[in-house]
């Protein structure tokens, strides 16, 4: 679960550098991924051993 990490960070570098297009696009795929493992885990079941 370290690339959401990556991309955000590579958000934050693109910002600092002045590039806004670039840093949306990276934070739009940072939240894609994190859409993708919400979904991935709400549908999987839950195996716990109580």
């Amino acid at each position: 679960m370290m690339l959401p990490f990556l991309t955000a960070l590579i958000s934050a570098w693109y910002c600092w550098r002045g590039g806004r297009r670039a840093a949306m696009s990276w934070w739009a795929v940072t939240a894609a991924i994190y859409v993708a493992w919400c979904f991935y885990h709400m549908t999987d079941p839950l195996k716990i051993s109580l």
